[in-house]
Formats: C-alpha cells, sequence, structure tokens
C-alpha cells in the first residue's frame, strides 16, 4: 500500500467513527466537529474528503439511506445496527458522489470496516447490498 491508501483508508476509520459517535450521542455533527478535529489531529491530512463524506451524509441522511434501503432483505434501514448502516451510509455516498472512489473501492472499503467492527455474518449482507446497490446504477 502506498500512503495515499493509508490515508484514505484511515480517513474512512474517521469517518466511521464521527459518523458513529454522533448517532450513539444523538448530537447534531456540526457541535461534535471542531472538538473531533482537535482530538485527531492526522485526519487534516485528508480533511476535504473527510469533511466532504460527512457533510454530505449530514445534509440529507435519510435521502442516501433511500438509495440502498430496497436491496435490504427482510430489513428495515431503522432496524438495522447503527454499525451497519453508517458503513453502508459511507458506501453508497462513496458510490453516488465520489467519482475520484472506483466503485470496486468502496465495496471493498464497506466489507473491510463490516469485518473489524460490525457483528458476525454482516460484512457478507453489506457487501451484497452493495453488489446489488452497484448493479442497479
Amino acid at each position: 500500500m502506498n500512503n495515499t491508501e493509508i490515508t484514505r483508508i484511515t480517513t474512512r476509520k474517521h469517518i466511521f467513527f464521527f459518523l458513529f459517535q454522533t448517532n450513539i450521542r444523538h448530537e447534531p455533527y456540526g457541535s461534535y466537529l471542531g472538538l473531533y478535529r482537535e482530538m485527531n489531529p492526522e485526519l487534516e491530512a485528508d480533511i476535504d474528503y473527510f469533511l466532504k463524506v460527512v457533510n454530505g451524509i449530514a445534509e440529507d441522511h435519510s435521502a442516501i439511506d433511500d438509495k440502498y434501503k430496497s436491496f435490504l432483505r427482510n430489513w428495515e434501514v431503522d432496524r438495522l445496527p447503527i454499525v451497519d448502516r453508517v458503513i453502508l451510509e459511507i458506501a453508497t455516498f462513496e458510490i453516488l458522489y465520489c467519482d475520484d472512489v472506483p466503485v470496486s473501492v468502496s465495496i471493498n472499503e464497506a466489507v473491510r470496516l463490516a469485518k473489524e467492527f460490525a457483528g458476525d455474518g454482516a460484512s457478507s449482507y453489506i457487501n451484497g447490498v452493495l453488489s446489488s446497490f452497484e448493479k442497479s446504477l
């Protein structure tokens, strides 16, 4: 891996941590953003990407959820574990709005996050949901 890949992987983890924490705390994104950046100075190396994804999801996460929800089998978005929903939102946003990120990378990174942070089996169904979403485009 080169430094760009490491930076983007690290940035995705920060996006995941930030969104997860704001969901758990039920805080608006803006009230926590300054503190999060202060606590994670390494994030400044890829801050533009971090802000693009975080702000994009914050602006209308329900529209992001609407894009992948038809591919959930026997699940509703509001019943998904927060970890899984945040991972799906990040990947869906990337697929739709980050032209510099190949779709396969977005899906692979979502699976990587799921293997690291989600429950058993989550990586498989996240991969299936995102693969089906990609095919629908």
